[in-house]
């Protein structure tokens, strides 16, 4: 193993791939530029690469290696095909290929210690497993029904029968992001009785990122994952915190236990476990937990082997990086002696061998969040303004934190996190006035163009891109393509300025934003989507959840120019709920109240019928039609409102498309 990592520091042998854009099946993306391959050797000059840790960690405890269906994703990788690998492909940053290559280690079912496994590799997720007095306590169970239930086949298939069967005992929620729960319903069938816990505010979390953001967020995850791109070296080579997701259904079986005080002891089938709530810092609504019988911590997703997002590139509200690294404190001064082993939702396990692993481990990662909050506003407090603050950060980034794999900035990047620290904090403005009120996009680039000129600019551009200063290039070929769409020529050099950008970058979201929009410049393709929002999160979202995505779903022009001004309640006759809205001024706003009021408008509609017309399976009109919805009062302002409603598709252009787009 030290041979072969010390070997891909040294190598870096050129490996070229030809680019094809005739066929999407067939798409893949130019060689690396000479300037590219010399960039990526210089990167790999100052990487640590005699620190194997993270794949001893990696493989210690394998039981059985990943089989059928549960090997699925990791199959997806043809560039990993063994750890034999001597060289890193050019149009991949070393460090990046590094990660992908602990990831890809991640192939089955692993002991942990008595009492504890984790299948990893079978999709993005680690699924834990503890044993209980009658069976097996399931700890997130992936993110899709097919990858949940192929795991969890595959993990009883290795693990002892206790009275005769594998009876799962109960489910953990660790936190509101899907890969944690959305393969619930692969584990759980109808003979299940144990309890599922879920953090406090857990379905409130879930549908506010699905539902109000959710069909922006679903594009733009196409650039934070590259769903679009083939698994391949001119495209993706990691997602970060494992190889790549799986697909199929996301689902959710609602939970039944919720942790809403800070910290709860429950015992699930004899096992006692300590819950603790810390939102707010990797997601809105999460929990970690301690088992004192197997002395073991569960971080959820507040650890893994690399720096995490504090702003996520597909969209969703800025995280508290100051929180964060005093939730890492707490767990350290806690739990960090007694520990002999830490467990996360990602990534390996790290042991307590020698009494210092865990408190290592956690002061690198305590101190990384909170050097990034400290500094950042240092800088801020300087002057230094939002739009330099990560270049500014990147230069003071220390030591240990650079030769530490598990610091370097895989998911999150100092750069993009500083900005989104600042921005938490200061907001997006640099207070500069000619950036108070900003012209738009187009006009801006038009500005350029017209001032100086599309072909001048192009030759600038033209320039830096031979000279390999990619970015340079494609801040002024960005310009003219937005001011013409339809020069095709300069779409062609842009993507090629993203693309070698995206073969230098060690953060997978930069890697995978460049490469994704460079394949839409190319083919002027927008591809299928993630959605955000499956049956199941809206089956079981909060009626106050829908009516603040039908308030954003609402055309505030129109609803003024039909003269809308009425109120309107919503009666859940099922559930026995009341809500009361006001659209007035363009603007639907909605709350839930105690007891019916009255309103110009009253709806009656069972819950469950709400959601099946969310999901498409029927319409309101149906449902008027056969007697089981109801509506009085001023049925014409509603009839208006539901003209004026807005339906999203995740289908907009991001880079500038073709003019027949």
């Amino acid at each position: 193993m030290n041979k072969t990592v010390l070997a891909i520091a040294i190598a870096l042998v050129p490996h070229i791939a030809l680019a094809d854009y005739d066929s999407i099946n067939n798409y893949q993306g130019k060689p690396a530029t000479q300037h590219t391959i010399e960039a990526n050797k210089a990167f790999a000059k100052n990487l640590p690469w005699s620190d194997t840790t993270a794949f001893d960690r990696q493989n210690r405890g394998l039981i059985a290696e990943l089989t059928g269906d549960a090997a699925i994703v990791r199959n997806e990788f043809p560039h990993y095909a063994d750890m034999s690998v001597d060289e890193i492909p050019n149009t991949v940053n070393p460090s990046l290929f590094r990660q992908g290559m602990v990831n890809y280690q991640a192939n089955g079912l692993y002991k942990v210690r008595d009492g504890i496994w984790q299948v990893r590799g079978a999709d993005i997720t680690n699924m834990t497993i503890y044993r209980t007095d009658n069976g097996y306590l399931i700890h997130d169970p992936l993110l899709t029904e097919a990858a949940g239930a192929a795991a969890w086949e595959f993990a009883k298939a290795n693990l002892p029968t206790i009275n005769g069967e594998h009876k799962i005992t109960g489910v953990i929620y660790s936190h509101s992001h899907q890969d944690h729960f959305g393969g619930s319903r692969g584990i759980i069938d109808e003979s299940f009785d144990g309890p599922i816990i879920a953090p406090d505010g857990f379905m409130e979390a879930i549908a506010a990122e699905a539902m109000v953001g959710g069909n922006a967020m679903s594009r733009r995850a196409q650039y934070q994952y590259g769903s679009t791109l083939p698994a391949s070296e001119t495209g993706i080579v990691d997602n970060a915190l494992g190889l790549s997701h799986s697909h199929g259904a996301v689902t959710l079986v609602p939970h039944t236990v919720e942790i809403n005080e800070r910290e709860e002891w429950h015992n699930i089938d004899g096992l006692d476990i300590l819950f603790i709530n810390m939102p707010d810092a990797e997601a809105p609504s999460e929990h970690i937990h301690w088992i004192p019988e197997y002395k073991a911590l569960h971080t959820a997703e507040l650890t893994y082997d690399g720096q995490h997002n504090i702003y996520t590139f597909r969209g969703a509200k800025i995280r508290d990086a100051l929180v964060w690294s005093k939730y890492l404190h707490e767990m350290k001064m806690r739990f960090a002696d007694e520990a002999e082993v830490l467990h996360q939702a990602h990534s390996a396990p790290v042991w307590n061998d020698n009494g210092t692993e865990i408190a290592e481990y956690l002061t690198l990662q305590r101190d990384n969040y909170g050097f990034l909050h400290n500094q950042t506003m240092r800088l801020a407090n300087q002057g230094v303004t939002v739009n330099d603050m990560g270049r500014e950060i990147e230069k003071i980034i220390p030591e240990v934190q650079q030769q530490t794999w598990y610091s370097r900035g895989y998911h999150g990047s100092y750069s993009h996190n500083a900005r989104a620290i600042m921005n938490l904090y200061l907001g997006y403005l640099d207070l500069n006035p000619t950036t108070i009120n900003p012209l738009q996009t187009i006009d801006k680039s038009c500005v350029y163009v017209e001032a100086a000129g599309a072909e001048t600019l192009t030759k600038a551009g033209k320039a830096h891109f031979e000279a390999g200063r990619y970015q340079e290039a494609s801040q002024l070929l960005n310009d003219v393509l937005q001011c013409d769409h339809s020069n095709k020529p300069v779409r062609e050099l842009l993507a090629d300025t993203w693309e070698q950008q995206g073969y230098q970058s060690e953060t997978m979201a930069w890697r995978n934003s460049y490469l994704q929009g460079a394949y839409e410049l190319r083919t002027g393709i927008i591809g299928e989507t993630i959605k955000m929002a499956s049956v199941d999160i809206i089956a079981n979202t909060p009626t106050t959840g829908f009516l603040d995505f039908l308030s954003v779903s609402l055309n505030g022009p129109r609803a003024i120019e039909l003269g809308l001004d009425f109120s309107l309640t919503i009666v859940h006759p099922d559930v026995k709920q009341n809500f009361y809205a006001e659209v007035s001024n363009g603007n639907l706003t909605a709350i839930q109240t105690s007891k019916m009021k009255k309103a110009d408008t009253t709806l009656y509609l069972h819950k469950a019928d709400m959601t099946r017309i969310i999901s498409g399976e029927t319409t309101l009109q149906a449902l008027f039609e056969s007697g089981q919805a109801g509506i009085k009062g001023d049925v014409e302002s509603f009839q208006k409102m539901a003209t004026s409603i807005d339906e999203f598709t995740p289908d907009f252009d991001i880079v500038p498309m073709p003019v027949s787009q």
